[in-house]
């Protein structure tokens, strides 16, 4: 632990959230030492130093992604972190016009964003197809209980009450739903009955 609590020290020395470190030893520290084990066990490749580093730098890039999300709204397809081979910001757009990368600069560090052009949706455009085809989704799936849109990838998780082989017998039905849709369909079974549906869906972006 104190390894972990010596880094995040160093990486957040010279930021704004310098005042914030928890004091070693306070369970807002240990916590904090749990969230960079969990990262580190994520990405085995990164080390604790670079782990403390990136969660510093996480930590200031919401302006960045809501500017962004501004200057490109027409085209925005979705906007995520991503952790390989380093951590940069993707950008996902709609149509063919390329743009050129950039660096975004926060008090802990700076930042690629990377933009990926040629998708066929917006986010917005996304999810009304899918939301268009709703009850249809409802109709053929049985135990619905949730789902999770991945606007960049054409693809949507849907989370379902039944076990792996109600799961594998779904099979025919999700190829069909995939060719309505246009979307890459895949079930995740066993998921609870508290999720739900009808809740705005996310791909694991910057919300």
């Amino acid at each position: 632990m104190k390894r972990i609590s010596a880094a995040l020290a160093l990486a957040f020395a010279s930021s704004m959230a310098a005042a914030q470190i928890p004091p070693p030893g306070t369970e807002a520290m240990l916590e904090l030492e749990m969230l960079v084990r969990s990262y580190v066990a994520r990405h085995p490749g990164v080390s604790i130093d670079d782990a403390v580093s990136r969660m510093a730098i996480q930590s200031e890039l919401a302006p960045v992604a809501e500017s962004l999300r501004e200057e490109f709204a027409e085209r925005l397809t979705d906007i995520s972190i991503q952790h390989d081979p380093d951590q940069h910001i993707l950008v996902e757009l709609k149509g063919p016009d390329s743009v050129p990368n950039r660096v975004a600069r926060t008090p802990s560090g700076a930042t690629r964003v990377v933009f990926e052009a040629g998708h066929r949706y917006t986010k917005e455009e996304f999810h009304q197809v899918l939301d268009s085809h709703r009850s249809l989704i409802y109709s053929e799936i049985p135990g619905i209980t949730g789902s999770s849109g991945f606007p960049g990838e054409d693809r949507v998780l849907i989370y379902i009450s039944g076990d792996a082989d109600q799961a594998d017998r779904l099979k025919d039905t999700i190829a069909k739903l995939e060719r309505v849709l246009g979307f890459k369909i895949s079930l995740r079974p066993n998921m609870p009955k508290s999720m739900n549906m009808a809740a705005p869906m996310s791909g694991g972006g910057m919300e």
